[in-house]
């Protein structure tokens, strides 16, 4: 288990890494200014993305939450949802007129760690 869950680490660390040079440097690269904090949301998906394959992997191993872990997913994707909402409240729903652009740009980590994350996810799954 120490295993998977430095594996995890790596690999999320390593997306996250990878797309936040990318994403920036692309923005650079086409002189797009965004009103919305770009590292923090990267961070966020980070770590909660992390926290969850780290949790589903604890989890796998009790007897009494592996049969259940399906109906848990679900509940972290809401959760995680209503958490994103609550932290980014001030910073990115306040924003007036968000641009299709920008709100291109926030769905950009969004989908690139929930891949991540539901390919573990799935791999715990799987094991069931």
């Amino acid at each position: 288990m120490i295993k998977r869950i430095v594996f995890y680490s790596i690999a999320f660390s390593f997306l996250f890494a990878a797309s936040y040079a990318i994403h920036l440097s692309s923005l650079k690269d086409l002189n797009i200014k965004l009103r919305v904090p770009l590292f923090s949301i990267y961070l966020f998906h980070f770590i909660v993305s992390l926290f969850i394959c780290v949790v589903f992997a604890v989890l796998e191993t009790t007897k009494k939450w592996s049969q259940q872990l399906g109906f848990v997913y679900l509940f972290t994707l809401i959760t995680k949802l209503m958490l994103f909402v609550v932290v980014f409240k001030n910073s990115v729903f306040k924003v007036e007129n968000l641009s299709k652009l920008e709100g291109f740009n926030l769905l950009i980590p969004v989908f690139l760690f929930l891949f991540l994350e539901v390919y573990f996810i799935a791999r715990i799954l799987s094991k069931k």
